[in-house]
């Protein structure tokens, strides 16, 4: 019995598959339609997509279909067939940010049987009406398996309904395959990522239309090459080979979200001795800059081109505020800094735990636990020959307080300060791609294992969590 278990425990790559498909199929079925982070405008691109159009539309009218205004005003809009907006219409109840008037009241929840009765509604692809809403900025390469598979389903005029878990099942094994492959490559750590990937948010985001589970499953699979890199035995020197494959991933990384670009920066934990001249690793450090660099400017210098003339719904637009910044060079900052002291301790709970609207939470100390838990796992187990150095570190730690500084001013740029004149719009779940950078701030080879299994603890507390969490979804929408 022992030594199946430490078999079991040889192949933790097997311990997320199974995890991941059966917590991932729980929370794909049970997470009523079109309730997650922009779950509506995610399916509203892909069906855009998936009918040849790469662009949004636009509409001058005196209501956004919620809001009536004194004058018209140009929205961006997408034409959706009626039957798929009448679901994301009835399940705005729940969300407790919306209402005609915009003002927050206490959401409503539903009955299972509810969501069982939208299965009625039939996909007509003639009957089709402009659904209102802030368009995202990403690319096709971002969704390219739910448009295949929605183009498929489209041909057999599937119900709207059924495409909407098909398409969460497309973000779901997209997500298994890259961390499956993170896991499987990485010589070291590899239940580091495991646990990181397998925690409550990292799985509802798998199991939902977004592009938050390609950015994780992207920048977990970058951080295990990277470490294949540097501790793969076989692997004496980098070839060629080696280094497109980091730049293709990067530049999917920059595709699907460019805050993540800081991440480029885990090319310098590659060890020196291993390129075969510095002329060569210099030069594939700079091409992969420039091409990255190239395409965010370029990317970002469209979407400010197609989106003026867009009505905004808040006070400045994002011109203003970038002019705003530049000559007020120190409110930034101290903005920045009082955001980050009040909401830090929101952030990192919700990095592990959050879902829907934001609306609910999970005990704090059910949370902080496993992030613990996480922490003392890294110091004391999965080591490797050699820990990273302290330069090293160093470097992780810029790449990470770069990322979430980019993610701030991103979010600063483009929405109000809250009512406290704090930055709006910052979720935890953006921290999550350098969750394990995070945790290999803490990895050391001063600290032996105790002969107590902490790694099956580990595992067996993040199976409680999910259980806790999965009843705190189901209580906050369903009536039981």
């Amino acid at each position: 019995m022992i030594k199946k278990l430490k078999n079991v425990f040889n192949k933790p790559e097997r311990i997320f598959l199974v995890l991941c498909l059966f917590w991932g199929l729980i929370l794909t079925f049970i997470n009523p339609p079109f309730m997650s982070f922009d779950e509506p405008e995610h399916f509203y691109k892909i069906y855009s997509f998936s009918e040849g159009t790469l662009n949004y539309k636009k509409i001058t009218s005196y209501t956004d279909g919620t809001l009536m205004f004194n004058e018209p005003k140009t929205f961006s809009a997408q034409i959706i067939p009626v039957s798929i907006v009448r679901i994301v219409v009835e399940v705005r109840k729940l969300n407790p940010y919306f209402d005609e008037n915009r003002i927050i009241y206490k959401p409503s929840k539903i009955t299972f049987k509810e969501t069982l009765a939208q299965t009625q509604y039939k996909l007509d692809k003639n009957l089709k009406t402009i659904a209102v809403h802030m368009v995202p900025s990403y690319t096709v390469v971002s969704y390219v398996p739910h448009i295949i598979v929605l183009t498929i389903l489209k041909a057999f005029n599937t119900a709207p309904v059924f495409m909407m878990f098909i398409m969460r099942l497309c973000s779901l094994f997209l997500y298994t395959a890259l961390i499956y492959t993170a896991i499987k490559i990485t010589p070291v750590k590899k239940f580091m990522f495991l646990l990181t990937a397998a925690a409550p948010l990292p799985l509802y985001l798998s199991a939902t239309i977004n592009t938050d589970h390609l950015v994780i499953g992207l920048s977990f699979l970058l951080t295990a090459y990277v470490l294949k890199l540097c501790y793969d035995d076989s692997i004496e020197k980098i070839q060629n080979k080696h280094l497109f494959i980091f730049f293709l991933l990067i530049f999917l990384i920059c595709i699907a979200k460019f805050t993540y670009l800081p991440l480029i920066l885990l090319f310098f934990i590659l060890p020196k001795e291993k390129f075969q001249t510095q002329k060569t690793r210099i030069t594939a450090f700079v091409l992969t800059a420039v091409f990255c660099v190239v395409y965010i400017i370029l990317f970002l210098a469209y979407n400010i081109h197609i989106f003026s003339g867009i009505f905004s719904y808040y006070n400045k637009s994002s011109a203003e505020m970038i002019s705003y910044i530049l000559h007020n060079p120190l409110s930034y900052p101290a903005v920045l800094i009082k955001t980050i002291f009040i909401n830090g301790f929101q952030y990192t709970q919700r990095m592990l735990a959050d879902f829907g609207c934001s609306d609910t939470s999970i005990n704090p100390f059910i949370v902080s636990g496993y992030l613990i838990l996480l922490i003392i796992h890294t110091m004391f187990y999965d080591k490797q020959k050699n820990a990273l150095t302290l330069n090293k570190k160093l470097i992780l730690c810029f790449i990470i307080i770069s990322v979430i500084f980019i993610t701030l001013s991103a979010n600063y740029i483009t929405f109000e300060l809250d009512t406290q004149n704090l930055i709006a719009g910052f979720k935890g779940r953006y921290i999550l791609p350098v969750l394990p950078l995070f945790l290999l701030l803490f990895d050391n080879n001063n600290f032996k294992p105790c002969r107590f299994n902490f790694t099956a603890f580990t595992l067996f507390y993040s199976i409680v969590f999910m259980i806790v969490f999965v009843i705190t979804l189901v209580n906050r929408y369903y009536i039981i």
